[in-house]
């Protein structure tokens, strides 16, 4: 890549478009990395940048965010504090632009406060789950905490999406740690350690054997309680979507709040999302064929 400072370029954007040629300009300083390339690379350093993202960033569809573009200059190997810091003045720029234009635009529109009601949903449906898992072309990404309910029903499903080399990624509580003793506390003395943690080996032996079909799955387990469930299809795509069931103390698993992200509408908190799932899933260790736990004794 040449080392020749864009900054006096960057002095003068004041538009999305503006900063999109300067993004260009940088991607084929360094080679033209593809979206996939800089992609893996986030995932793999903890800096996530979702396709999709990178590509509106680059088309100037909409700016990117303060760490997407933190992000893309640590992968393009710009490091210069002073340089750094003309992006991030570009950047700012236009966000403060883009801010006062939404405000007008949301106090224009706003007549009376927006019901939760129009927010959330109260359900978990399995059969709408299996059939977007059938209709990913890329990946799908599942969070929870034991998924107790969903693998045994969804196990067929994601057979057939890595035998059509959709990626699938399976992030669950570690059954040794402390997030074990806390969802026990959540769920209820209906549920205790014990029968959550026979629950949990039960799935991982399940996705054990979906791990002999090759590499499209990877399990990962940590010691972490999520705050939510996360479905994800396609999120590294145009018209990826996730839904995320918060979690709850004790009551029915079906009357949890429920809410669904599109890419295409919620650009910005559908990044932050998908940028939590990848931190957490950095940090959480590998499940490898064989560490099925044995069930605790009756």
């Amino acid at each position: 890549m040449s080392d020749r400072s864009m900054a006096s370029e960057l002095s003068s954007v004041q538009t999305v478009e503006g900063l999109a040629g300067c993004i260009r300009d940088l991607l084929s300083r360094h080679g033209s990395l593809s979206l996939r390339e800089l992609e893996s690379w986030g995932i793999a350093y903890n800096r996530p940048m979702p396709r999709t993202s990178l590509s509106e960033a680059r088309s100037g569809v909409r700016p990117p965010s303060r760490q997407l573009l933190l992000n893309l200059l640590a992968a393009c190997e710009v490091h210069d504090d002073q340089e750094v810091s003309a992006w991030l003045d570009a950047l700012d720029r236009i966000h403060r632009s883009k801010a006062i234009q939404t405000r007008q635009r949301r106090l224009g529109d706003l007549t009376q406060p927006v019901s939760a009601n129009r927010f959330f949903a109260e359900q978990d449906d399995l059969i709408e789950i299996a059939h977007l898992i059938q209709q990913a072309q890329d990946e799908v990404w599942l969070w929870g905490t034991t998924l107790a309910m969903h693998i045994p029903y969804l196990d067929i499903y994601l057979g057939q999406a890595l035998a059509r080399d959709v990626r699938i990624k399976v992030l669950l509580i570690d059954p040794e740690g402390a997030a074990m003793s806390m969802l026990a506390f959540r769920a209820g003395p209906a549920w205790g350690r014990q029968r959550l943690v026979e629950r949990l080996t039960i799935n991982l032996g399940l996705l054990e054997r979906r791990l002999e079909q090759g590499d499209g799955l990877e399990v990962r387990l940590v010691d972490y309680l999520p705050p939510y469930t996360l479905y994800a299809y396609d999120p590294g795509l145009d018209d990826g979507s996730m839904e995320l069931r918060l979690g709850s103390v004790g009551g029915r698993h079906e009357l949890r709040p429920t809410f669904r992200l599109i890419r295409k509408r919620d650009g910005e908190w559908f990044d932050y999302f998908y940028e939590q799932f990848t931190s957490v899933w950095n940090t959480a260790d590998p499940y490898r064929s064989g560490q099925v736990p044995d069930a605790p004794a009756g």
